[in-house]
């Protein structure tokens, strides 16, 4: 008996055509998908970090407002963040902060304290441990932050340490 070739099978010289340009098609399709992601999730950090500088300057002004309309009380500095919300010195109450802003970095709105030797707080920073993108030009922000290793060392502070 004689056996007849398959009509619908390929020739010989063709059958791996096929397997190599769906593995290429994979590993290009891969390599893609691979580069898009890293490019989302620096885009994502870089927004975190913009969101962390504006909260950072919303809770400076807010410090050096307590501070400059301190009654006779010495100057002192809050104690608690809510206290920028919802400052009870004096005859009327004020607003030095809108909320108690979430850590963009930590997704919490837990923040480090800098506090002076009183215990009132005359800094914050993100508790953070993650490493910040190397840019230049944030250091004409805030020159120390040239040295920072981690979110954490970013402190936003009212720089009037002279009243606390």
């Amino acid at each position: 008996m004689v056996s007849r070739p398959n009509p619908r099978a390929l020739p010989r010289t063709q059958g791996g055509f096929l397997l190599s340009a769906t593995i290429l098609l994979l590993l290009v399709t891969g390599l893609l998908t691979f580069t898009l992601a890293r490019r989302w999730e620096m885009e994502d950090r870089l927004a975190k970090e913009r969101d962390l500088m504006w909260i950072g300057e919303q809770f400076r002004f807010a410090l050096a407002s307590y501070a400059a309309v301190a009654p006779d009380d010495g100057g002192r500095a809050p104690k608690t963040l809510e206290e920028l919300v919802n400052d009870r010195r004096g005859e009327s109450n004020r607003q030095h902060l809108r909320r108690v802003y979430v850590d963009p970095m930590t997704g919490k709105a837990q923040w480090g304290l800098v506090k002076d030797a009183s215990g009132g707080i005359v800094g914050v920073h993100s508790q953070s441990q993650a490493k910040p993108l190397p840019r230049d030009r944030l250091w004409p922000f805030n020159p120390s932050w040239a040295k920072a290793r981690r979110y954490a060392d970013w402190v936003f502070s009212a720089g009037v340490t002279g009243r606390f």
